[in-house]
């Protein structure tokens, strides 16, 4: 559904999306009171508004829409010039689109939200998230960089101008490019050099992790947000090494950082929202990915790993990443698991109990992505890590709530 109170602009998405009307079914409204009495009769799986309505506006009725309509997709599109202002404002946004808007821009943000409805299919999963007032964010430093990223006019100094405005963003990214996770040889002390060095999808996933984890309000009992975004950096670096020494593409490696450096994102929002299991869960020692993902499904009715999938898609985060979060955990040997999944599920053990024996491959035919060189290739990869005590963080024991500050 598209809402919106010029009827040139839905004219011109009429238009503009015609050849996806064999895909999709198409809905316009014409202001928010016209599109809730369309959505009493339809619901859909997403809602694009003008933020800028007479009556009743965009922010009143996405609000509206996530309170009767949950699992519906949120998305601003409009013209106004504050970007950062509108997200930070509306609680029931989950993406924005800024006029004029191209109608492959549209159309790619549809199908992502899209893709990720068909990877979790779990309506309770997508009513809980789609439903709360305080759903978490990427901060406006990680909209701004994608939108410089998606300009081909961008400037490499106009990115590191967004980050040097925020303060928060940069002080963490120095903090992190100068500590043994990175092993680099020098100290760096510019965010410029840092970017150089680390590239712009890193620099992204640290922002994110740390909006999310650290920054503002008062954690729940037995979170520690600086403790999670350590133990996400460092599944994060242990899955690219990997990635890296085995030879993946760029956007392969930058994807199975991303997806470990931000697997436990839905944590905190879990945890408050089911506070009696989060109350059970906490302090439970759990050494492995599979004990943590039966732990979490009895304390919150699904996986950590799921909700934070399903976030991440709503935010607009790649399919290849998702996917690599939502699935976990795979087992070793499993032909159908994404080599990132896999990876994922290696360095999420390894974070939990180092050292761990790795279990032998159960298939090796052509599918086979863990092959014994790969085993051993693993192996090297970790060992690596032990051979410089600075660079692991102690295990917590909890694998849901690692980072758990409970003595």
């Amino acid at each position: 559904m598209f809402v919106d109170d010029e009827p040139h602009l839905l004219s011109g998405l009429r238009r503009g999306l015609r050849a996806k009307r064999k895909d999709w079914e198409l809905i316009f409204a014409t202001g928010g009171e016209q599109a809730l009495a369309m959505l009493a009769e339809q619901p859909v799986d997403i809602v694009i508004s003008d933020m800028r309505m007479p009556g009743m506006d965009g922010a009143e009725l996405l609000a509206e829409v996530r309170r009767r309509y949950p699992a519906t997709a949120r998305v601003v599109l409009s013209g106004h010039a504050d970007r950062a202002a509108i997200i930070t404002a509306i609680g029931p946004t989950q993406q924005y689109l800024a006029k004029p808007c191209e109608a492959d821009a549209v159309v790619g943000t549809v199908e992502r939200v899209l893709s990720v409805r068909e990877l979790i299919r779990d309506p309770a999963t997508c009513d809980l998230l789609g439903g709360l007032e305080a759903l978490p964010k990427p901060p406006s430093v990680y909209e701004e960089m994608m939108a410089l990223v998606a300009d081909e006019n961008c400037r490499f100094g106009d990115v590191i101008e967004v980050i040097e405005r925020d303060l928060a963003t940069s002080a963490e990214v120095l903090k992190l490019v100068n500590s043994a996770f990175f092993g680099l040889p020098v100290q760096v002390e510019s965010v410029a050099r840092a970017v150089s060095l680390l590239g712009l999808e890193t620099i992204q996933g640290l922002a994110v992790a740390g909006a999310v984890f650290g920054r503002g309000g008062h954690p729940l009992p037995g979170i520690d947000p600086s403790r999670l975004c350590r133990e996400g950096v460092h599944v994060g670096m242990l899955a690219k090494r990997f990635a890296v020494a085995d030879g993946w593409p760029a956007q392969g490696v930058n994807d199975v950082f991303f997806a470990g450096l931000l697997h436990r994102v839905a944590l905190p929002v879990l945890a408050a929202a089911h506070p009696d299991g989060w109350g059970r869960l906490r302090g439970r020692e759990i050494r492995d990915p599979y004990t943590a993902a039966e732990e979490e499904t009895a304390a919150f009715g699904r996986t950590v790993t799921l909700a934070t999938g399903y976030l991440l898609g709503l935010w607009g985060f790649s399919e290849s990443v998702v996917e690599a979060i939502a699935d976990q955990p795979v087992r070793v040997g499993d032909p159908s698991a994404t080599p990132a999944a896999l990876v994922l599920t290696l360095a999420r053990g390894e974070q939990l109990t180092p050292g761990a024996p790795l279990d032998p491959p159960e298939q090796s035919g052509p599918d086979a992505f863990l092959t014994a060189e790969r085993a051993q290739l693993w192996e090297k990869t970790r060992g690596e890590v032990h051979d410089n005590p600075d660079e692991r963080e102690e295990p917590s024991g909890v694998g849901v709530g690692a980072g758990a500050a409970d003595g």
